[in-house]
């Protein structure tokens, strides 16, 4: 049987969609050595995010129709890498495709900014014959923070959350403590360590993990906690006066203000990583509770 030529296309996110950021591709090179990388230009760098948005869907169905009108033998040579907007691109090309019966060789999404619960998400495995592969950094702070606030969509973001249900083909890693120190950018802010870490959605993070993951590296160990309201991470008093007990796990607790009703997850020091409605925050925990507890190491 003869091998199939395999290829790579990359979507960019935001402002960046007409021509590739210096370093950019040559990360995606590094990242699938011997394959061709091809950056693929779309209509996003509207300074106004939602006509970007807006656009982003829009390029998905075009690019979706020039998949599912190539010969299958490249289609199926394919990867797809999409960071921030652009792995909203790659998620609902790959949903489109699996609507049709057809897959790509594999989606990878980088700090997707697309809505946790879209249905999308749950369909887009089926998309490809490879696991996708979803790169989450939970401490994202323009995803976390900037799309969840005023991305305008009343949403927490894919890249930061996850999905709390599992989703069939679809392989979750999250991005490890101190990446954005380890990760050299060429730019005059990336000098300053306090601003990496505060501009940290840059694709170049992304894509030197990716490399990692795709060389081999296992899970990173960090928990990703699916968000409810927004929250700033900080140690609280836990003496359990105001707070019922609902459920914990290897130091983890879920708990409910007896006052308010509204609920609260703190990891085992004692830190609120997420609050908001008991529905949320029940499902919340029990994908903390899957991370803890893994039942097998995904291929």
């Amino acid at each position: 049987m003869a091998v199939l030529a395999a290829s790579v296309w990359f979507f960019p996110g935001w402002l960046k969609t007409g021509e590739p950021s210096p370093g950019v591709m040559d990360c995606v090179s590094d990242a699938f050595p011997g394959e061709g990388a091809e950056f693929k230009s779309w209509d996003g760098d509207s300074i106004v995010w939602p006509t970007a948005v807006d656009s982003a869907d829009k390029e998905s169905w075009r690019f979706a129709f020039e998949l599912a009108t190539m010969p299958k033998e490249k289609r199926e040579g394919l990867t797809l890498v999409g960071h921030s907007l652009g792995g909203r691109i790659v998620a609902r090309v790959l949903a489109r495709l699996a609507e049709n019966g057809l897959k790509v060789k594999r989606g990878v999404l980088l700090g997707a900014a697309i809505p946790s619960g879209d249905t999308d998400i749950a369909k887009m495995g089926g998309g490809s014959l490879l696991p996708v592969i979803a790169v989450c950094n939970p401490d994202d702070v323009t995803l976390r923070y900037v799309y969840a606030m005023a991305g305008g969509e009343k949403a927490v973001a894919f890249g930061a959350n996850g999905s709390v249900e599992p989703c069939a083909n679809v392989v979750e890693c999250v991005t490890p403590e101190g990446l954005t120190r380890e990760v050299e950018v060429d730019r005059l802010w990336a000098r300053v360590g306090i601003l990496k870490d505060v501009a940290n959605h840059h694709e170049q993070f992304y894509l030197r993990y990716l490399k990692r993951l795709l060389d081999g590296e296992g899970p990173s160990g960090k928990i990703m906690v699916p968000q409810g309201y927004p929250v700033i991470k900080g140690r609280v008093m836990d003496a359990e006066i105001w707070w019922d007990v609902l459920d914990s796990e290897k130091g983890w607790k879920l708990e409910k203000n007896i006052l308010t009703g509204h609920c609260r997850i703190l990891d085992p020091g004692k830190v609120r990583t997420a609050w908001g409605r008991e529905s949320k925050m029940r499902a919340a925990f029990e994908k903390v509770k899957r991370q803890l507890n893994p039942a097998h190491t995904p291929q």
